[in-house]
C-alpha cells in the first residue's frame, strides 16, 4: 500500500509545488489539516497560513505561505490540490514589504465601517501579512 500521494500547490500565476509527498499540513478554515496517503475525499476552504509538505524522499519543503484558497483531495487516486489565491515560498518573502502591507491593512481596518467588505478584506490582509512575517522570521 503506497504511503505517498501527489500534491500540487497552485495559484492563478504559477505552480509552486508538484511533488509526491508523505504528509501535508494546511491551514483549514476550522483549524490545521493533516493529510496522509489514503485520506478520504475532501473539499475545504483554506485560511491564510502556512502549508508544510514532507516530500517522498523524507525532506521537508520550504514552508509555503498562502493567503487562502481551497484544498481538494480527489476520490480514488488521493491527488491533493491546493488552489491558493496567492502563495509564496518563505525564502521569497520580502519582510520589508510584508511589514508595509501589514501597516496598510491595519490602517484600512481602522478606516473601515463594521461589516463592510473593506473590513473583511482588511482583516484577511492582516492575517496573511502576520503569517508572512512570522514565517520569514522562522517563528511558524
Amino acid at each position: 500500500m503506497a504511503t505517498t500521494y501527489p500534491l500540487e500547490v497552485v495559484t492563478p500565476e504559477r505552480v509552486l509545488l508538484s511533488e509526491s509527498v508523505t504528509m501535508t499540513i494546511a491551514p483549514g478554515s476550522e483549524g490545521q489539516l493533516g493529510i496522509l496517503a489514503h485520506h478520504m475525499p475532501l473539499m475545504t476552504e483554506l485560511a491564510p497560513g502556512e502549508v508544510l509538505a514532507t516530500l517522498a524522499d523524507g525532506r521537508t519543503t520550504s514552508h509555503i505561505v498562502i493567503s487562502g484558497g481551497f484544498l481538494e483531495i480527489a476520490a480514488g487516486e488521493g491527488r491533493t490540490t491546493i488552489l491558493a489565491d496567492s502563495a509564496e515560498r518563505v525564502d521569497e518573502i520580502d519582510i520589508t514589504r510584508a511589514e508595509s502591507d501589514l501597516a496598510a491593512a491595519r490602517q484600512m481596518l481602522a478606516d473601515a465601517s463594521d461589516g463592510t467588505p473593506e473590513q473583511i478584506e482588511a482583516r484577511r490582509s492582516i492575517a496573511h501579512n502576520e503569517v508572512r512575517i512570522r514565517a520569514s522570521r522562522g517563528q511558524s
